[in-house]
């Protein structure tokens, strides 16, 4: 099975104040966009740049199936207990309405009098006038905040509700939550204010636009005197429209963090209390110490038209799947007019009887999620769910977080969000609660998961040169560099991992000194439990405290990984590219033709291919070194397109409405089959097979054997300078095979190799 690409948490830019190294003054995707952009321009890799979804099936399904888009996980936010924060409601004071009524005083553009050579810019000219007109109002804006505001009370209305419900689970909501709301509580006013200045502005600026208008409307009849006047207007309004925008966009930017924080936790939520409504509609019960984790609407897939349909719900202690469908009483003329609702508990089993649980990703795209169960139970074994709307792979996590008690960790740290704890007196609970967030931030004080990412990496860089070996073993003779791209990589590994430990051991000492002083406050704060009144401020001093060694361990982490990010890319990079090797020799051996004794294949992919006036058909398209071939995987096997590359004339791109599908074309000359063929691909990997086309079409694989490195490239890759000469910065990149110098990443010296 193709490994996914470690999805390392997203973190926030390291703020100001951590010693012990160069500020990460580049944010970590500017810092990878960056080096992949060297890396292309030092020797262009006609790869896929993403893994293959799942292995080549042996029998495809019959009907096309397109893909359907999926979302992406988010890291959770450490759970601490949170504090919910008075959300400001919308008022009614000011709004931009005063000023767009302003707006009506500016002169219209009389159309009418335009000569019938200008009607087509007046007409144009009129349109963006009406538009700016409402532009500069910033009345969309301001409705757009008031929304906002809406759905931040809502959500925190949601999470209160979950919890009061006894939803134990996703702790890390409460954190989010108390972060947005603090957060939304200094924006909000601050955005309201400056709404109706910034419009009052653009108002003004718009009625500067009155004189002229009504200077042109004077000499709309005469094209020659028009034309000038026209231009100036239409300039003078392009520049208020830029104007608008940007204020738009700068006041957008004080809450966008806030609207995609609120945007994810409704998202949750609601699946959360879609669950709980289902749980509360069940016919069972949850036992003394049950508490539901997850609910998910599933088919129980028996291979029959008549698969039961309803619930699957995981709790701390069992998984359930209820029959919940309504099913005909009758029918007349095949249109039901009676149903009954059909609600029966089919499968009823603790989560120790679980064996073995696989999320498996189906259809010609792999994007019908099922989950593979194999209980240890009388009269049952396997069984396959078909699930509705949420990802296999999260209830596979979710399963064995249950099974190994790791779920237990995501518990809430607090009953939830409530007004009352601003205001309400502090007590030996809330004394306990606090010490017990003070353990919590050991390991994010220590940089555990910056720790574990880097022994990770090492595991994998270690994994490189025993993949190839197998690669080669099986068959795989082409490109020749990628044995000197292992050897660079490990070559190098040794220098990144000791940069990276010595930013890592910086970061901690400084970290084990704020952690230091916490803990000391926190045993000052337990002495004075006997007087809590005068304990209290203490406590709140702690409570900032803690928050900001979080926020400090974040953005410690954050100058750790920034050592290896680079260098991590390049690894998952070639990581990534075997994988696709691989699963072209999965898929050539269970071909229904052979390769020529002195032919390689080169890649392949699951792909329709896309004939006028047929069905398309499921299958994978095949490249070689010699020859372009798709073989119709659906019931028998059969080679259906086989054409040498000397045939092949042309290849292009073209557009596809499916973010995760790409469409080429291959022009094929007079001996071929057919003039035109093409090929609908199961990944967006579209341009990355015209340049492998392409390289096969010059010859490109057949020179491409592999042979072993130079050894002086390698001693000059050891001999590589560590650290910058000109500010002392490490030196993180890593080095790639041709390059002859290192930009330094925070002062821009260049350092010649």
């Amino acid at each position: 099975m193709p490994k996914l690409k470690k999805n390392r948490p997203a973190r926030g830019a390291v703020r100001g104040g951590m010693r012990g190294g160069p500020p990460a003054n580049l944010g970590r995707s500017v810092r990878r966009n960056a080096f992949r952009k060297q890396a292309n321009a030092i020797h262009s890799r006609p790869r896929p740049a993403v893994r293959p979804a799942a292995p080549p099936r042996r029998v495809m399904p019959r009907q096309p199936v397109r893909p359907a888009l999926k979302g992406r996980r988010r890291r959770p936010v450490p759970a601490t207990p949170p504090v919910r924060r008075q959300v400001p409601r919308a008022g009614v004071g000011g709004r931009p309405g005063m000023a767009a009524a302003a707006a009506g005083g500016l002169v219209a553009l009389n159309a009418a009098l335009a000569h019938p050579e200008l009607q087509t810019s007046v007409r144009m000219l009129q349109s963006s006038l009406e538009q700016v007109r409402q532009d500069a109002s910033l009345q969309s804006l301001q409705e757009e905040v008031t929304r906002l505001n809406e759905r931040v009370n809502k959500v925190v209305s949601l999470l209160e509700s979950a919890r009061e419900q006894g939803y134990a689970y996703q702790g890390d909501m409460d954190e989010i939550a108390y972060q947005a709301v603090a957060a939304w509580q200094g924006v909000y006013p601050q955005v309201t204010q400056e709404i109706p200045r910034q419009a009052a502005a653009l108002q003004a600026r718009l009625q500067t636009l009155s004189t002229p208008v009504a200077q042109l409307n004077r000499v709309l009849s005469n094209p020659a005197a028009a034309r000038r006047p026209l231009q100036q207007v239409e300039s003078q309004v392009n520049q208020l429209q830029n104007e608008a925008g940007l204020a738009r966009s700068a006041l957008q930017s004080r809450y966008s963090d806030v609207e995609s924080q609120i945007g994810s936790l409704e998202s949750r939520l609601n699946k959360i209390h879609w669950a709980l409504k289902q749980l509360d509609e069940a016919k069972f019960n949850l036992e003394r110490g049950e508490d539901l984790v997850m609910a998910v609407r599933a088919r129980w897939d028996k291979e029959g038209k008549d698969d039961p349909e309803g619930v699957l719900y995981l709790t701390n202690k069992r998984l359930i799947f209820e029959r919940k469908e309504k099913l005909a009483r009758k029918k007349v003329l095949f249109i039901t007019v009676d149903s009954e609702l059909v609600q029966e508990v089919l499968i009823d089993q603790p989560v120790s009887a679980i064996k073995e649980v696989k999320a498996v990703h189906k259809g010609l795209f792999g994007h019908q999620d099922f989950l593979s169960l194999r209980f240890d139970a009388p009269g049952l074994k396997d069984v396959s769910m078909h699930l509705d709307g949420q990802d296999s792979k999260d209830w596979d996590v979710l399963i064995r977080k249950v099974q190994s008690g790791e779920i237990e960790q995501e518990r809430a740290a607090a009953t939830g969000v409530s007004l009352s704890d601003l205001t309400k007196p502090l007590t030996q609970a809330d004394l306990l609660a606090l010490q017990g967030e003070v353990n919590a931030l050991q390991d994010a004080m220590m940089l555990k998961t910056a720790r574990v990412e880097l022994e990770s990496l090492e595991s994998e860089v270690g994994n490189l040169g025993r993949e190839l070996s197998a690669l080669r073993a099986r068959g795989y003779v082409i490109e020749k560099s990628l044995e000197g791209d292992v050897e660079i990589l490990t070559t190098q590994w040794e220098r990144v991992r000791q940069n990276a430990l010595t930013v890592l051991e910086q970061q901690t000492g400084l970290l084990g000194e704020i952690m230091q002083g916490i803990q000391d406050d926190t045993g000052r704060l337990l002495g004075m439990s006997a007087n809590l009144a005068a304990a209290r401020p203490l406590y709140m001093q702690v409570k900032s405290a803690l928050a900001s060694a979080q926020a400090q361990a974040e953005a410690a982490e954050e100058t750790v990984f920034a050592q290896f990010d680079a260098y991590d890319d390049e690894v998952e990079s070639l990581a990534a590219h075997f994988d696709w090797v691989n699963w072209m020799l999965d898929a050539l051996e269970t071909a229904s033709f052979q390769l020529a004794a002195a032919e390689s294949g080169v890649a392949a992919v699951e792909a329709q291919w896309l004939r006028p006036g047929l069905e398309p058909e499921n299958g994978i398209l095949f490249l070689t070194d010699q020859r372009l071939l798709w073989e119709d995987r659906v019931d028998d096997f059969e080679l259906k397109f086989d054409v040498p590359l000397s045939q092949v004339l042309g290849v292009q791109t073209e557009e596809e409405d499916e973010e995760e599908t790409d469409i080429i074309a291959c022009a094929l000359d007079a001996g071929a089959p057919v003039a035109e063929a093409r090929f609908l691909l199961g990944q967006p990997v579209g341009e990355a097979w015209v340049q492998m086309i392409n390289r096969a079409r010059s010859g490109g694989y057949v020179e491409d054997r592999a042979v072993k490195v130079d050894e002086t490239e390698l001693e000059r890759i050891r001999n590589a300078p560590t650290v910058c000469p000109t500010c002392g910065a490490p030196l993180s990149a890593p080095i790639l095979r041709g390059q002859t110098e290192i930009v330094c990443e925070y002062c821009n010296a260049v350092i010649r190799l």
